[in-house]
C-alpha cells in the first residue's frame, strides 16, 4: 500500500526528470556537434595558415604554431576523443550505479565547457589532443549515466523503454543535427582568430560555443531527480582496476560478446562521417575532380550535413513508434541495407559534373530515403542492449555504459582508417571504407540470431 503511494507520489518528479533529460541531452549533443564540425573547421584553418602568411591565425599564434594537417593526423587528433570515451564510460558506467547518475549525467557539458574554451586560445597538437581527451570524457560521463536512468525507469514496460531510448536517440542525433548547423553558423561569424577583451583567441567560436554546454549543465542540474533501483547502498566502491575487470565479464558474456563486432562496425562509419564530412565539403586545397570536396562554406556544410541528419531523426522516429514490432536483429539488417544505399548515392553525387546536374535532386532524394532506411539500426541496437540488462539489474549502468564502449571504439576505428582512405581518394575514399564496415556488420548480424538463441537456452533453468 505505502509502496502503491510512493510511486504516485515520485512520478512527478520522474515525468519532470525525464524532460530534463531529454532536453539536456538535446542541448548538450548540439554543442558537442557544433564543436565536432568546429574542430574540423580548424584543422583546415591551421593548415591554410601554414601555406598562407597572410591570414589572421598565423598573425596572432605565430609561424612556428602552424602546420599542415593531412586527414590522418586529424582523424588520430579526433580520434583521441573516442580513446577517452571507451576508457572513461568503463570506470563513470559502473560508479553512477553506486554514486548515483545525476553527478555523471551533470559532469559531461562541465568537461566540454572546459575543453571548448581551451582549444578557443590554442594550437599546440598536445593541448588540442587534451581537449579532446576531455570531450570524450564528458560524453564518457553522461552517456551511460543517463541510459542507465531511462533504463532503471523503464524497467517494467519493454514498450516504453523502445520509445524512451528512441526518443534518447532523437535528441541525440537531432541534437547533433543542430550542432552542425550551429557549429557552421559559429565559424562563418566567430572562427577568424582575434583579440577578444585583450585575450588573443586562435577562434572566438568554441568560447562561445561554452555557453551552449553551461545552458545543458543548468537543466540537467536542476531538472533530475534522482531515483535509485533497490541495491546495497553500502557497498565499496570498487577501484578502477576491479571495475574493468567487472566489465570485462560483463563484455565477454555471450550475448554481449556476439553482438558488440556489429554495432562497432556500424559505429565507424558514425565515426567517419561525422569527423571527417566537414572537413571534405570545405577543403579547398584537395581532389578538384571531386564534387564533393570543397565546394561548400563552412555554414553550408553544416546545414548539408545537418538536414540529412535530421532525416535521419526522423527516420528514427518513424522506428520507434511504427515498427517497434520487427524483431530487433531484422530491423538491424535493413538499418544495414540502407547504408550501402547511402554509399551508392554519395558515390553517384561525387561524381556528377555540377551541383546543376540533372540527377543531384534524384540522388539527394535516394540518399535521404537511404539514410531513414539505415537509422532503425541505432534505437533497434539500444533496445537490444537495455534486453540484456533484465538479466543483471544491478548493473544497469556498467551494462547501459557499453553504449558508450561501443560508440567510442567505433568512432575511433572509424576516424582512424577513414583518414588514410580519404587522404588516398578523397570522398570515395569514405565510400569505400564505410561499405567496408557495412559487409562487416551484416556478415556478423546475419549469424546472430543463432547464437542469440544458442546464449538464451543456455540461461534457462534445466
Amino acid at each position: 500500500m505505502s509502496q502503491s503511494g510512493d510511486n504516485k507520489t515520485s512520478k512527478g518528479p520522474i515525468v519532470r526528470s525525464m524532460i530534463a533529460v531529454i532536453l539536456g541531452s538535446l542541448i548538450l549533443r548540439a554543442a558537442a556537434g557544433a564543436m565536432g564540425q568546429n574542430i574540423q573547421f580548424y584543422f583546415n584553418a591551421i593548415h591554410e595558415a601554414a601555406l598562407n602568411p597572410n591570414l589572421p591565425l598565423r598573425a596572432i599564434v605565430g609561424a612556428g604554431n602552424v602546420y599542415q594537417i593531412s586527414y590522418t593526423l586529424g582523424g588520430i587528433i579526433i580520434g583521441s576523443f573516442f580513446a577517452a570515451e571507451l576508457i572513461g564510460s568503463l570506470v563513470f558506467g559502473a560508479w553512477s550505479d553506486r554514486y548515483g547518475r545525476k553527478l555523471f549525467i551533470i559532469f559531461g557539458p562541465l568537461f566540454g565547457a572546459i575543453a571548448v574554451m581551451v582549444t578557443s586560445i590554442t594550437t599546440w597538437v598536445w593541448l588540442l589532443i587534451f581537449t579532446r581527451l576531455l570531450e570524450g570524457l564528458s560524453t564518457a560521463s553522461n552517456a551511460p549515466a543517463t541510459l542507465g536512468y531511462i533504463a532503471e525507469e523503464t524497467s517494467s514496460s519493454p514498450k516504453m523503454r523502445t520509445r524512451i531510448v528512441g526518443f534518447f536517440e532523437v535528441a541525440t542525433v537531432g541534437g547533433m543535427a543542430l550542432g552542425f548547423s550551429l557549429g557552421g553558423w559559429l565559424w562563418r561569424t566567430f572562427g577568424t582568430s582575434a583579440i577578444v577583451l585583450g585575450i588573443p583567441m586562435t577562434s572566438p567560436a568554441f568560447a562561445v560555443n561554452a555557453l551552449i554546454y553551461l545552458a545543458s549543465l543548468v537543466i540537467l542540474w536542476l531538472g533530475i531527480h534522482e531515483v535509485r533501483e533497490l541495491r546495497q547502498t553500502k557497498a565499496q566502491v570498487p577501484k578502477p582496476l576491479e571495475t574493468l575487470k567487472h566489465y570485462w565479464a560483463i563484455a565477454s558474456s555471450p550475448r554481449v560478446a556476439n553482438f558488440a563486432p556489429a554495432w562497432i562496425a556500424i559505429n565507424a562509419v558514425l565515426g567517419i562521417w561525422i569527423n571527417l564530412t566537414a572537413r571534405i565539403l570545405t577543403d579547398k586545397t584537395s581532389f578538384p575532380g571531386q564534387l564533393l570536396v570543397g565546394r561548400f562554406d563552412s555554414l553550408q556544410a553544416g546545414n548539408v550535413i545537418a538536414g540529412y541528419a535530421i532525416c535521419f531523426v526522423f527516420g528514427i522516429i518513424i522506428w520507434s513508434v511504427f515498427f517497434t514490432h520487427v524483431k530487433k536483429i531484422t530491423a538491424m539488417l535493413i538499418g544495414v541495407g540502407g547504408l550501402f544505399g547511402s554509399c551508392a548515392a554519395i558515390f553517384a553525387l561525387n561524381h556528377q559534373a555540377s551541383m546543376s546536374s540533372p540527377l543531384i535532386m534524384p540522388l539527394s532524394a535516394l540518399l535521404i530515403l537511404a539514410m531513414m532506411i539505415m537509422s532503425g539500426f541505432t534505437p533497434s541496437a539500444l533496445a537490444h542492449l537495455a534486453d540484456i540488462t533484465e538479466a543483471h539489474a544491478e548493473d544497469r549502468g556498467a551494462i547501459m555504459g557499453l553504449y558508450s564502449v561501443f560508440l567510442g571504439l567505433g568512432q575511433f576505428i572509424g576516424s582512424s582508417l577513414g583518414g588514410p582512405f580519404v587522404d588516398w581518394l578523397g570522398a570515395d575514399g569514405m565510400v569505400l571504407v564505410t561499405a567496408i564496415m557495412g559487409l562487416v556488420a551484416g556478415f556478423l548480424l546475419l549469424r546472430l540470431p543463432q547464437i542469440e538463441a544458442h546464449a538464451l537456452s543456455e540461461l534457462k533453468p534445466d
